[in-house]
C-alpha cells in the first residue's frame, strides 16, 4: 500500500514508453490521468492513515538487523503523505490543462510527468537519506526533460541546460554531504543517522553545509534561485506550475 503512490506513476510511465508511439493520445491521456489519479487517491489514504503514527514499508522485506537498517524503508507521516497528495493533485491538473493546450503531443510527455510525479512522491515518503537524493534526481532529469520539451526553440534548450547545469552542481554538493555523513554515521536511513550521531562535530557541520546549499540551488531559494527564472521563462505552463515546490 504504502508504494503504490510511487510505483503506479512509474509503471504507467514504463507502459506509455513502450506502447505510446503505437497508440492514440487519447488513450496516452487516459493512462496517464488514471494513474496520477490513482497515485493522489493512494496518498490522501496514506495521509488519513499516518495520521494515527508513522507507516514503514520495508522494500523486499529487508528488515532491519540487530539495529542495522539494509533494506530501502518508506516512512510515511502526515507531512510526506501531505506532499505525495499534493503532487498527485497539481501533476492531475497539469494533464488536464494539457489536453486543451497542446494540439499535438506525444506520448513522452506523459512519461515524463508521470516520472515526475513518481519521484515527487518517492521523495515525500521515503526514510532513506541516499534514496532521497535518488529520488530527486530523477525529478531533475525529467524536469531538465520537460523545461527543454519545445525543443525546436533555442530559448527552450539554453533554458533547460541553464538549469540542468546548476541543478547538477547542487547535485553534487548534496551528494558529497551524503558521502562525508555516511562516513561519520556507518548509515543511510534517516532513523539510524539520528542515534548514531552523539553530537554536531565539525565533518557533521560541513556534511549539514554541503546537503543544505545543494538542495537550497534544486529549489531555488534565495540566494540560490538565481537559475529560475531562465527555466520557468522557457517550460511550457503544465510543466512549470505543476511542482509543490
Amino acid at each position: 500500500m504504502e508504494a503504490l503512490p510511487i510505483a503506479l506513476p512509474l509503471l504507467a510511465a514504463a507502459v506509455l514508453a513502450a506502447i505510446g508511439s503505437h497508440v492514440p493520445r487519447r488513450v496516452s491521456d487516459a493512462i496517464a490521468l488514471l494513474a496520477t489519479a490513482a497515485s493522489a487517491v493512494f496518498s490522501f489514504v496514506l495521509l488519513a492513515r499516518s495520521r494515527h503514527g508513522m507507516l514503514t514499508y520495508w522494500l523486499g522485506g529487508w528488515q532491519p538487523r540487530q539495529g542495522v537498517a539494509i533494506g530501502i524503508v518508506l516512512a510515511v507521516d502526515p507531512i510526506g503523505a501531505g506532499l505525495a497528495a499534493l503532487s498527485g493533485v497539481l501533476v492531475f491538473a497539469a494533464l488536464l490543462f494539457a489536453m486543451r493546450l497542446f494540439d499535438d503531443v506525444h506520448a513522452h510527455f506523459h512519461v515524463l510527468m508521470l516520472a515526475f510525479l513518481g519521484a515527487l512522491c518517492g521523495f515525500g515518503l521515503t526514510g532513506d537519506l541516499f534514496n532521497l537524493f535518488v529520488w530527486f534526481e530523477l525529478m531533475s532529469a525529467a524536469g531538465f526533460a520537460l523545461c527543454g520539451y519545445k525543443i525546436e526553440e533555442t530559448a527552450s534548450i539554453q533554458g533547460a541546460i541553464n538549469f540542468a547545469v546548476v541543478n547538477t552542481i547542487g547535485a553534487f554538493l548534496v551528494l558529497t554531504g551524503i558521502a562525508l555523513l555516511y562516513g561519520r554515521t556507518g548509515a543511510l536511513n534517516l532513523v539510524q543517522i539520528g542515534r548514531a550521531l552523539p553530537g554536531a562535530d565539525g565533518l557533521v557541520l560541513v556534511s549539514f553545509a554541503l546537503i543544505a546549499c545543494g538542495f537550497l540551488v534544486k529549489g531555488a531559494m534565495f540566494p540560490f534561485h538565481f537559475w529560475l527564472a531562465d527555466a520557468h521563462a522557457v517550460a511550457p505552463t503544465p510543466c512549470a506550475s505543476c511542482s509543490p515546490a
